[in-house]
């Protein structure tokens, strides 16, 4: 059988490429001048100007030719500005330098360039002041525009004397509303534009101020009622939807704390070399709904139960916690060495039973372990 001939690769370049890791060993300013211009050519036929332009910007951050100061401003303006460059840079990518010329030419053009970057960067500050920034609730509040525009005509139809107070229905009005869904956030920025009218609707029905009876002579006493049950039913219907989305929110879920970080500040005894006891990991405290504890220091035995009210016992900071504080007891041993031999094994039924043979008196457990206390069994 014969053998498959291997096709070479074919050149996507009309024009050779240039041999980039031999040219780029060129040493003297004289041979870098010549392998430079050798490729020139390619660059300004073969090679995209978005690609030679993306070379522009790492050269600034990396070139030594002029301070900090000047490359950060030239870093600010459009990549277009400083596409003038990018068949230098190009070239500066594949050999790793310049010639000494074409740095001397960059040189030349930088008084006129920083003067031009400097009042484009002063521009842009000017643009950016003078642009006023718009808020989210500034965005709520023109979408409400439209809405509370319709009722300040009500309201202008109401103090001319049509009975329209009983058809008015804010609630429905909102809920219908096609120019945005009025949410309860919506609710709460119509109800603050409508407070103070409220508010002064209120004195006016009180009709005391001498100010406001000259001010609204015009109404009498039923446009005076109609004009506060007006704003009332705005009210209302703005804090039925503020309350209706609270009792719809999702509650926030708790941050789940691993048992470990839970016992991290957690205080015990590691070990007892004269009694042959160790400690068990203080995270099965954690859940467990009996833990039983001595003390070699006082020589006490205790043991904590969860509370009746609780699932499992925790820990916070170096305290037990959620234990029922009645039945949770210590007692002092007289012979440690030979009654702790008793508390050992999975049975909780034996721990219990040789913790009541013991004949000392019994005192109240407060949760806090320390050095000198060894965690004997979780369960």
């Amino acid at each position: 059988m014969a053998r498959r001939k291997t096709a070479r690769p074919r050149n996507v370049y009309l024009t050779p490429e240039p041999k980039w890791k031999e040219l780029m060993l060129a040493e003297s300013e004289e041979d870098r001048e010549v392998a430079w211009n050798k490729c020139d050519y390619f660059c300004h036929f073969e090679v995209s100007d978005k690609k030679k332009k993306e070379t522009v910007k790492p050269w600034l951050k990396q070139q030594t030719l002029f301070d900090k100061e000047t490359t950060d401003l030239l870093l600010r303006v459009p990549e277009t500005w400083l596409g003038l460059w990018a068949k230098h840079t190009y070239k500066w990518k594949k050999f790793g330098w310049m010639t000494k010329a074409v740095e001397a030419h960059i040189l030349k053009r930088m008084p006129e360039l920083c003067a031009k970057a400097e009042e484009y960067v002063e521009e842009q500050k000017e643009k950016k002041a003078e642009k006023p920034k718009i808020t989210i609730q500034d965005r709520m509040r023109e979408q409400c525009i439209e809405l509370m525009g319709t009722w300040e005509y009500k309201i202008d139809c109401l103090v001319d004397g049509q009975d329209i107070l009983k058809e008015f229905d804010p609630y429905n009005e909102m809920r219908a509303y096609n120019v945005a869904q009025i949410k309860p956030a919506h609710a709460k920025i119509i109800k603050e534009e409508f407070q103070t009218q409220y508010e002064e609707a209120l004195e006016v029905q009180q009709w005391q101020d001498e100010e406001l009876k000259e001010a609204y002579s015009n109404f009498d006493k039923k446009i005076r009622d109609n004009y506060v049950a007006f704003f009332e039913k705005i009210m209302t219907a703005c804090d039925t939807l503020i309350n209706t989305g609270k009792a719809q929110r999702k509650p926030r879920k708790p941050k789940v704390i691993s048992r470990e970080k839970l016992v991290a500040k957690l205080k015990y005894q590691i070990n007892d070399s004269e009694l042959g006891l160790a400690s068990i990991n203080p995270a099965e405290i954690i859940d467990a709904t009996e833990v039983w504890v001595y003390n070699t220091k006082n020589r006490k035995l205790g043991v904590y139960y969860v509370d009746d009210f609780q699932q499992g016992l925790s820990v916070k900071g170096t305290t037990i916690q959620l234990f029922h504080e009645s039945k949770s007891v210590q007692k002092t041993l007289r012979k440690p060495a030979e009654q702790l031999k008793e508390f050992k094994g999975t049975a909780k039924t034996k721990y219990q039973k040789a913790f009541d043979n013991i004949k000392t008196t019994d005192t109240k457990l407060n949760g806090r372990l320390n050095d000198s206390t060894i965690i004997l069994k979780a369960f």
